[in-house]
């Protein structure tokens, strides 16, 4: 039987480590860059330098099982998904994962209403 590829949008918030240094934030981004796209994955992470708020896109249970994943990381805590919601297309779809710069979430939290 064929599988169809659900894709969905998924929106987490979380706070990070007080000792979180921003090149380490920048690791995180990079290692996530080469991981998704070898699993067909976008997104965008924004951190505020206490919180981290990031959008990630793709088929339903690769992007369910990365979200267990990165719930598990212990570089942040209070891991929580605010929305998630089934898409046609990719609102990042040139990122695998882009660091979104600006201090506030609102690249990330309205890519929810693409």
């Amino acid at each position: 039987m064929l599988r169809v590829n659900k894709l969905i949008r998924l929106l987490y918030f979380s706070t990070a480590e007080a000792r979180l240094s921003p090149a380490e934030v920048d690791e995180i981004v990079a290692h996530a860059a080469r991981k998704n796209k070898g699993l067909g994955i976008t997104g965008a992470l924004a951190y505020n330098g206490r919180n981290f708020c990031q959008v990630l896109e793709g088929d339903e249970e690769k992007v369910m099982a990365l979200a267990r994943v990165i719930e598990q990381d212990p570089r942040h805590s209070g891991f929580k998904i605010i929305d998630q919601k089934k898409i046609s297309s990719a609102h990042f779809a040139d990122w695998s994962m882009q660091r979104v710069r600006d201090l506030d979430f609102s690249t990330v939290i309205n890519a929810m209403q693409a």
